[in-house]
């Protein structure tokens, strides 16, 4: 989980526009490492 969510963070700094799902995915990746994860 940790490294997918490394790779989709390296992966949206490239994107113009990122994808609907990344909000969805953003907020459980919140839920999952808490105060260690920085949405942006």
């Amino acid at each position: 989980m940790k490294l997918l969510y490394l790779v989709l963070n390296h992966a949206a700094e490239e994107w113009k526009r990122p994808p609907r799902e990344w909000l969805e995915a953003k907020t459980q990746f919140a839920i999952l490492f808490g105060e260690r994860f920085v949405g942006q």
